[in-house]
């Protein structure tokens, strides 16, 4: 990854956690030093969760209403208008419902156009639900000492978010191999970084823990954005696997093989098998059958389903599974346990419309462009407003928070933030463009240019949307288009009539 890309995604800004057993004692100034050296010395925001600690807070809301309402502009306002830093504290904050983490998040987005660098303080002792607001942050520090070290260990055990982020375990003291695997695995995979914190040590030094930090930053930016495409050993090794390739014919000598070359094209047997009658799905005890019956039916049929059609096809599924249409229901939603394998197949009851086959192949290719196997179109392009329908000038491409999108093809990048559109990233090329809408992280700087199939952001929930998506918007390059992209205007046309306009392949 360059250098400044990776700057500049440091730079947007992230949530950093410290978790603190309710036994020991905030060390309040070290932790605002702190917050102020990670903010480059601009004013800090910091944000008490546990509400736990007796920290006095000076902004205009309680942590626990950053979960409860979405603040507006003029809140925004309000909260930037504090005098010197900012602290939120008051009741426990932590969020218990997929609406209050959704909420959070987005005031989250907003508070770090105000301080880039959120800090969060989280309670080893709170456990429930705790786990939505971990995997929220990009970096857990645990403080740590002698009388709260199980506590600190039992925490990363026990919540299974924490395992995957980086951790900073603030004491020499390791948690015990046979007791807490799963926490000192964790804990060792940053242990050089660790060393160098306990050296710097927090209290004394917070200005120089606050560099440390700043590169684990960087690292779990990397980790979740691998943008240099091909992995450092195989780069090193790349000269003698070129001679092994040339040695091997050499060394083993096989007959010719005169049957059909396996080097033919590819493309129509996958599309054969990508509308197969059926496919089976293992969940992880996560996931819910609503969200693969969505994907199902749109991968068979073309069609952006209602709740009714969901909950019909979950019902004939479970039984054609041999399970019961109420198994592992918890309220509106199936939860299948871990492991468990369930066969979707194409759905004989919903009526097949005739734009099935002109669609089916459009709406492959633009849930392709998305690097999550389970996704799916939720809105189709509306040039007018009707009795049924808004106006909507492109379509809505569902995924999971997080997953990238992949440039379809090679061009120049162009960068902007709206309210309503959230984070955006345009591809401009000679004829058209394409604009991805409502990003969680961007991953190229306006005038880069795009090879196709390249990471170029990651889907999110900035600006107006109510869950993770993409929001796709094709034009056609045009002198006097009405809309505008970079330097280059262009007018709005549907995506699936921009798919046959371009018939875009895999070749």
């Amino acid at each position: 990854m360059q250098r400044k890309v990776l700057e500049n995604l440091y730079n947007q800004g992230g949530l950093t956690l410290f978790a603190i057993s309710d036994e020991d004692a905030l060390p309040t100034e070290a932790l605002q030093k702190f917050a102020l050296a990670l903010n480059a010395g601009a004013r800090f925001i910091v944000i008490d969760f546990s509400g736990k600690h007796p920290f006095t807070g000076n902004a205009p809301f309680q942590a626990l209403d950053l979960s409860q309402k979405r603040l507006s502009h003029d809140d925004i306002e309000q909260i930037s208008a504090t005098d010197g830093n900012i602290m939120f504290s008051g009741k426990k904050a932590i969020p218990s419902s997929d609406t209050e983490f959704r909420t959070l998040y987005h005031n989250l987005k907003n508070l770090e156009k105000i301080a880039p660098h959120v800090i969060g303080i989280i309670s080893t002792e709170q456990v429930e639900n705790v786990g939505t607001l971990v995997s929220m942050a990009r970096i857990l520090i645990m403080h740590v000492t002698e009388k709260s070290s199980n506590s600190a260990a039992s925490f990363i055990e026990d919540v299974k978010e924490s395992q995957k982020i980086e951790i900073l375990w603030l004491s020499k003291e390791l948690p015990a191999r046979r007791k807490y695997p799963k926490a000192r695995k964790a804990i060792r995979r940053n242990a050089c970084a660790t060393k160098e914190a306990l050296a710097a040590d927090f209290q004394k030094n917070p200005e120089e823990f606050a560099k440390i930090v700043k590169k684990l930053h960087k690292v779990s930016i990397l980790v979740k954005n691998p943008l240099d495409g091909v992995p450092r050993l195989v780069r090193n090794l790349f000269p003698l696997l070129l001679l092994a390739v040339i040695v091997a014919p050499f060394l083993f000598v096989t007959d010719i093989d005169r049957s059909d070359s396996n080097l033919r094209d590819r493309i129509q047997e996958r599309n054969q098998l990508s509308v197969a009658p059926s496919f089976e799905y293992t969940f992880d005890g996560v996931e819910n059958m609503q969200r693969i019956a969505r994907y199902a039916i749109g991968r068979f049929d073309a069609i952006i389903t209602n709740e009714k059609m969901i909950k019909n096809y979950v019902a004939k599924t479970l039984e054609d599974n041999g399970f019961g249409v109420t198994a592992w229901e918890k309220g509106n939603l199936n939860i299948p346990p871990k492991g468990t394998t369930i066969r979707f197949s194409r759905p004989d009851d919903i009526k097949r419309p005739a734009s099935a086959d002109t669609i089916g192949a459009a709406w492959k290719y633009w849930t392709s462009v998305i690097s999550d196997s389970i996704s799916y179109i939720t809105e189709f392009y509306h040039e007018y407003a009707t009795a049924t329908q808004r106006k909507h000038n492109g379509i809505d491409v569902a995924s999971r928070q997080g997953a990238r999108i992949l440039a379809p093809f090679g061009a120049k990048a162009w960068t902007s933030r709206d309210e309503r559109g959230g984070v955006i990233i345009a591809l401009v090329r000679k004829q058209d463009v394409i604009l991805f809408m409502h990003c969680d992280k961007l991953l190229y700087l306006n005038g880069q240019e795009v090879m196709p199939g390249d990471p170029i952001a990651t889907v999110g929930t900035t600006g107006h949307t109510t869950g993770p998506h993409a929001h796709i918007v094709t034009g056609l390059v045009s002198k006097k288009g009405k809309k505008r992209v970079g330097n280059v205007r262009y007018d709005v046309i549907d995506p699936i009539k921009w798919f046959y306009k371009f018939k875009p392949t895999s070749k």
